[in-house]
């Protein structure tokens, strides 16, 4: 699961030090996993069940009778279930510090097709920023999806249409024909996907991988894609494909991929937590 580092403008722990805290979580995710394994061995995970019966009526001074039965234990899919989970939250706790899993029905963006993608079927030697706002020129821009990985900087729009055909065009439009029911205009992605790596390009002058300007649309299509392009189209026939290969290039995270991504994160937005909740 790849590792969100910057939700919107939402002030990151990595802010403070990214070398540092990418440490921190990978200790903090180690001793969690061995403190889980050790309570899932001792069947200590899961409360015990109790059974409550009522007595004769002679026993009026203890009507009600409870007994405590063992608890039933985690089978080891179950086990690993529950460790994802834990891993979704504390990820979710250092990219929005303040978080709690409390507040995780409040936050519409873990639901939304394109979060739940990058961190579910990307490899952990990625780190992602879900639509980055930054401080540019005087001021603030939401970006695309960044996905830093050791080699590339992935800028990605998502497409969620399942056997939807998205038509490109130079146009400020596009077409969206949907499987089902009409046609409609969606604001041509190219624009902002543009945008954005003209910033990226702007804060990592010296960038020595590859920035990849990417559309995918896992269950969707493309249309008229131009043949020469400096963007990627990922539609639902190459998208497991891509994916092997874009997971295979990230074998292990690099010095030098934590130190651009600091970069990044220098020149993002800050706001706290519970105030981004109220807005």
């Amino acid at each position: 699961m790849a590792i969100p580092i910057k939700i919107f403008d939402v002030t990151s722990k990595y802010e403070r030090n990214m070398l540092d805290q990418f440490n921190r979580f990978q200790e903090y995710v180690e001793s969690d996993i061995a403190r889980m394994r050790r309570l899932h061995e001792s069947n200590r995970l899961n409360p015990p069940e109790i059974m409550e019966f009522e007595n004769p009526w002679w026993k009026f001074w203890r009507r009600i009778e409870r007994i405590e039965l063992e608890p039933t234990a985690l089978t080891e899919a179950q086990f690993q279930a529950l460790l994802i989970h834990r891993r979704l939250i504390q990820k979710l706790q250092y990219a929005c510090e303040g978080a709690t899993e409390a507040d995780v029905p409040f936050l519409p963006f873990l639901r939304e097709y394109g979060y739940r993608k990058m961190i579910s079927e990307w490899n952990d030697q990625h780190f992602f920023m879900y639509r980055p706002v930054v401080e540019c020129n005087g001021a603030t821009v939401e970006l695309s999806h960044l996905m830093i990985g050791p080699t590339h900087i992935y800028l990605i729009e998502w497409f969620d249409g399942d056997r939807s055909i998205y038509h490109v065009s130079k146009q400020k439009t596009w077409i969206h024909q949907p499987f089902k029911g009409e046609n409609t205009r969606v604001v041509n992605p190219l624009i902002a996907l543009t945008r954005t790596e003209e910033i990226v390009r702007q804060f990592l002058p010296s960038y020595e991988g590859v920035i990849q300007k990417v559309m995918v649309a896992p269950l969707g299509y493309f249309d008229h894609v131009p043949e020469t392009r400096s963007t990627q189209f990922i539609s639902r026939t190459d998208y497991e494909t891509w994916m092997k290969q874009v997971n295979t290039r990230a074998p292990i995270v690099k010095a030098q991929q934590i130190r651009d991504v600091a970069k990044l994160l220098d020149a993002t937005a800050q706001m706290p937590f519970r105030q981004f909740l109220d807005q």
